[in-house]
């Protein structure tokens, strides 16, 4: 004698297991009656791209392990202002008796400088010199008309600073 396939029974959520086959034929008051639900079909798996070997993204969300720090309350955090200086070494700038391009620490500036000539001890030698060798009515001055002997002063065009001097002795 053959043997009868199982019955399929469906579980459904809230209700008690389903009563054995006796319990079934005779009445039994302790089961209510359970309305036929079938079972869902289960989804067909989504087929796997063959061009990548990723899996599709999961159904549910996603839940990290650590939740992110909660945001905090108060003042904002700024980073410090950082300020920055640029240091400019002129090595060898020589000051003469012409003008020369310089950087002017003051206003920070690439110049050209502004020459100022000023009597210095050249010119006080040139004219004791001359009084000495007879030129005392007047002559003797001469040399603190000539630019040539007198010191130069460098200063800075826009703001006026001593940038450097030449001494002619």
């Amino acid at each position: 004698m053959a043997s009868a396939p199982p019955l399929e029974t469906s579980t459904l959520v809230g209700y008690p297991p389903p009563p054995s086959y006796e319990e079934a034929l005779g009445s039994n008051p302790q089961y209510p009656p359970m309305p036929y639900a079938p079972a869902p079909a289960p989804a067909p798996a989504p087929a796997l791209d063959m061009k990548t070997s990723v899996p599709p993204y999961p159904t549910q969300a996603y839940c990290p392990m650590y939740p992110p720090p909660p945001a905090q309350q108060g003042q904002p955090v700024t980073s410090p202002v950082v300020s920055v200086q640029t240091v400019y070494v002129q090595p060898g700038l020589v000051f003469g008796s012409v003008p020369v391009q310089a950087h002017c620490p003051v206003c920070s500036q690439n110049v050209i400088t502004r020459l100022e000539h000023t009597s210095g001890a050249l010119a006080w030698l040139s004219c004791a010199g001359l009084a000495i060798f007879g030129c005392i009515y007047g002559c003797c001055l001469i040399p603190f008309c000539v630019d040539s002997l007198k010191d130069v002063i460098h200063h800075c065009p826009n703001c006026s600073s001593v940038l450097g001097v030449h001494k002619r002795i």
